[in-house]
Order: structure tokens, then sequence, then C-alpha cells
């Protein structure tokens, strides 16, 4: 249980490391599958359910039910992120930069559109795009909804990277300072438990 501790602080410290590094160094966006938020969340999830599953297997009396609400709790929270997480994450982004991105690759993959508050009609597939962005901190979203096109998504994002590699633009770097110093802090973790229980 301790290696594993220290493993799962170094795995999340390179996560955090790796994507807030590349945004400063680079000065570029960052899209990524929302799915790779999501099996961190598990990691980060994991040592309660592996807690619970040893008190579990080393009790000899039963359990009380008010154990099992915690192992629950944590796999409908799960379930519920699982829902949500989908589509692209994206990290670094303004306003204005996704929206050009965005409007520019929706052209050029030659795909009508009318744009929403918060959603965008792709009139001739008869699908939506889900776009929630947070400007202040950089990040946002963007999901597929009504479609059974899995590439269409993924022709639109590698559009967007596109834009991001040929404009000149700067990205915003709120989040991944954050990423950075939360980086930081998981080494220094993962640092910590190793000599404790070295």
């Amino acid at each position: 249980m301790e290696l594993y501790f220290i493993l799962l602080f170094a795995l999340m410290a390179a996560y955090f490391l790796v994507i807030g590094i590349k945004i400063v160094y680079t000065n570029k966006p960052l899209l990524m599958p929302s799915k790779v938020v999501f099996i961190f969340m598990v990691l980060a999830f994991s040592p309660q359910l592996i807690i619970f599953f040893e008190k579990f297997s080393a009790s000899s009396n039963e359990l009380s039910h008010i154990t099992y609400l915690s192992p629950l709790m944590f796999i409908v929270l799960l379930c519920f992120f699982w829902i949500q997480l989908k589509g692209y994450m994206a990290i670094g982004i303004s306003d204005e930069s996704f929206r050009n991105a965005l409007h520019t690759s929706l052209s050029n993959n030659k795909i009508k559109f009318e744009e929403q508050l918060s959603l965008i009609k792709l009139t001739d597939l008869d699908a939506q795009l889900q776009v929630s962005i947070q400007s202040w901190v950089g990040t946002g979203q963007i999901k597929l909804k009504k479609s059974t096109d899995k590439e269409l998504l993924n022709k639109l994002v590698l559009g967007i990277n596109e834009y991001y590699q040929s404009t000149p633009i700067v990205a915003n770097k709120t989040t991944s300072i954050f990423y950075i110093v939360m980086g930081l802090f998981m080494l220094v973790f993962a640092g910590s438990f190793y000599f404790i229980f070295d």
C-alpha cells in the first residue's frame, strides 16, 4: 500500500507537470480527451476504495452499514463524472481564440453552423456542439451531441489544434501554472512517503 501511494503521487505529479510545463513552454493551448481527466479522478479516489476492501477482507465481524456508504458514494461520483466528462478538455484558451479556432475548423471541414449561447448547431449534420468556457482560468470543454459520427469531433479538434499551431496567440497560463504548483506538491508528497516508509 505504501508503494502504491508513492507511485500514485509520482504519476499524478507527472500528469500535472507535463501539461503545465507544455503550455507554459510552447505558449499554446492544449486540447485533450476528457476521459484522461476521468482516469486521474479514478486514481485519486482509488486509495479510499483500497482501504475499504482491506478493512472488508481483514474484518472478521460484519461491517456496519455506514462503512459501505463511502465506496458507494465514490462509485456514484465516478459514474456521474463518466457521463459528464465527454468530448475534449481545453487548457490555456481564451474566449476569442477558441471561438476563432472552432470557426476556422468548421469552415475548413465545410460544415455549416448556427451559433447560439454555449451551443453550435451543425445544420447539415443535424448535430450539436456544446461548448463551455471558463475564460478567467483559460479552460473549456467541447462535446458533440446528437451525432453518431465518432470521427467528427476528432476532425474538428484536429482543426482547432492546427489553428493554434499556425496562429500567433498567447495562451492563458493561469491553469497551467496551477498545474505546475500542484505537480510540485505531488512530488513532495511522493518523496515524503518514500522517506517515511523507507
